[in-house]
């Protein structure tokens, strides 16, 4: 249990540091002023999609640890939580995991075909697909952030950047640009994600 607890924190905590990295560093570097295609057929949007995709695996996983430390205190409330928390991440990674496999290898091979279902109108599948998970992994999110915060079994700073993270990414974005509100929203996020890992992995349970 010990181990589960440490190993919980470590991956929540490099989750949080890795989608810092993936908004501040790699996101910024994309060029946005090509055809979409051509972007997702880049080794910068390739890492970016890789990374993103560790670092919801990494949430995914550490979330179980979460709320294993904090599931006496939590309540039905938080046992809900957890549970839209986790399939949220579960449908993310296997949003993130398609797009560095598939589509960036359409993006490669058929790009006529990529740009034909982005130019596609309506919403298609995939669209619904991404709706979901991003949905999801955000309410989940939000809602499992704030059964810490009532449990209060962790450190109030890093449940409350989680929640304000989620909604900086929006506020942010129509007040400057979708380049800004992604870095500084997620960069608030990622920190959140950073304080609650380290916490529980210097844990009393963890650490003894």
């Amino acid at each position: 249990m010990m181990n589960s607890f440490r190993l919980s924190g470590l991956a929540v905590a490099i989750g949080g540091l890795s989608l810092i990295i993936v908004n501040v560093v790699f996101t910024p570097m994309l060029a946005t002023d090509v055809p979409f295609p051509e972007m997702m057929a880049s080794k910068t949007y390739l890492w970016r999609l890789s990374l993103a995709a560790m670092t919801v695996f990494l949430l995914m996983i550490g979330s179980a640890g979460l709320h294993s430390y904090q599931g006496s205190r939590s309540g039905v409330f938080g046992k809900i939580a957890f549970a839209i928390t986790f399939l949220g991440c579960a449908f993310l990674f296997a949003h993130e995991w398609a797009q560095v496999f598939f589509v960036h290898s359409i993006a490669v091979a058929a790009p006529d075909a990529l740009q034909a279902m982005e130019d596609a109108e309506g919403i298609n599948a995939f669209d619904i697909e991404a709706i979901i998970a991003i949905i999801a992994f955000t309410l989940g999110w939000i809602s499992f952030a704030a059964s810490m915060l009532v449990a209060g079994v962790f450190a109030r700073l890093g449940p409350a950047l989680i929640i304000a993270g989620f909604f900086a990414i929006p506020l942010i974005s129509a007040a400057t640009s979708p380049t800004w509100g992604g870095a500084l929203g997620n960069a608030i996020l990622g920190s959140g994600f950073f304080l609650l890992g380290r916490e529980l992995f210097k844990s009393p349970v963890a650490g003894s």
